[in-house]
């Protein structure tokens, strides 16, 4: 039988749980909300959110507009938020589920940004395998050759990627189209994956990574070698791969709904 006190502390997180649920409502709705609105998207009665929402306010986690009478996220709140970005870190988070899928696929895993000359390798995970082609933290990846620079190039605007493209098919006339066609398959699938295109006897398959704004922030992809395994039937890493880009998009503080297809 529970304590007295173990029925105070039960009921004093069970009351932050419900309390939460008007910031989060808050930070879905992306704008200022009417009492009753956020009542709703909160799933209680509008007297009830009126009690937490006075206790936020005195918090400063939440904000009344003096004008419109509507609720939004406060000062406290957006401090909040910038200590947790300034606190995470995308390796940090990357890292740990890299580890974890190396012990059921011993390939080697790199974590990629785009830099200012592309995509650019700031973590690197060795494999069991090790080989004369070595990818260090640091090396920048062409982007219409690699899995990782395909990643990039089927989730970045044009203008990021315009003048490194430029020169990649002034050296290689038609990469650039059979970019733009892959790019739908990668959007489609979050994934790419090459080949033997950057170098003979290698393959890249490479997921991305976003962040809170659902924009790329980052990409994972895991690099073998073809003689001891064919990557395109490989279905398990792919689909590995893509569950852990998923999970670390999720941790970063994606939308979920930008994952709403899977169920699908």
């Amino acid at each position: 039988m529970d304590s007295k006190s173990d029925i105070l502390e039960k009921r004093g997180i069970q009351s932050i749980e419900v309390g939460y649920a008007l910031l989060e409502a808050l930070q879905q709705a992306r704008r200022k909300l009417p009492l009753k609105l956020l009542a709703e998207a909160a799933g209680m009665p509008s007297s009830k959110a009126h009690l937490y929402l006075v206790s936020f306010m005195r918090l400063g986690l939440i904000v009344q507009d003096k004008v419109t009478g509507h609720y939004g996220l406060g000062p406290t709140a957006i401090r909040l938020g910038a200590a947790a970005i300034e606190q995470f870190n995308v390796v940090e988070v990357a890292s740990e589920y890299l580890e974890s899928l190396q012990a059921n696929f011993e390939q080697t895993y790199s974590i990629a940004i785009w830099g200012n000359r592309g995509p650019t390798i700031i973590y690197k995970l060795d494999g069991r395998h090790r080989s004369p082609f070595a990818i260090k933290v640091g090396f920048v990846l062409p982007v219409l050759t690699s899995a990782t620079g395909m990643v990039f190039f089927s989730y970045l605007p044009e203008a990021y990627w315009a003048d490194l493209v430029a020169e990649e098919e002034a050296l290689t006339p038609g990469a650039l189209d059979e970019a733009r066609s892959r790019a739908v398959e990668v959007r489609r699938h979050r994934l790419a994956m090459t080949e033997g295109k950057f170098q003979s006897g290698f393959f890249g398959i490479s997921s991305p990574i976003f962040g809170m704004d659902a924009n790329i922030q980052a990409s994972i992809t895991a690099l073998g070698i073809s003689a001891f395994e064919n990557p395109a039937s490989n279905t398990a890493l792919k689909s590995a791969m893509r569950e852990t880009a998923k999970k670390i998009s999720l941790e970063l503080g994606c939308p979920a709904s930008l994952f709403s297809d899977d169920d699908l």
